[in-house]
């Protein structure tokens, strides 16, 4: 874990990225005040807790919602140009 300002994170954004790549974590502080953090981006999205987080809480919400709308699938002439 490094700990930077805002100033110094911009004037060395590239190294900042490659300590990233190698497994550092950054975090970017603004007048003595964390105010972001850059991780190192796992291989599969799905390894990352964050995201199978957010996936799970976005499954949660569509088995909450009505189904509405027309179906998925092969529609007949009848089913398209309802009067």
């Amino acid at each position: 874990m490094r700990e930077m300002s805002v100033r110094e994170a911009n004037q060395n954004f590239s190294k900042v990225i490659a300590e990233a790549e190698r497994g550092e974590t950054i975090y970017i502080t603004k007048n003595g005040r964390t105010v972001a953090k850059i991780t190192p981006a796992p291989q599969d999205r799905r390894d990352d807790p964050e995201w199978q987080a957010a996936y799970q809480r976005l499954v949660d919400s569509l088995k909450n919602k009505p189904a509405t709308g027309l179906r998925v699938g092969r529609t007949t002439r009848d089913e398209r140009y309802d009067d």
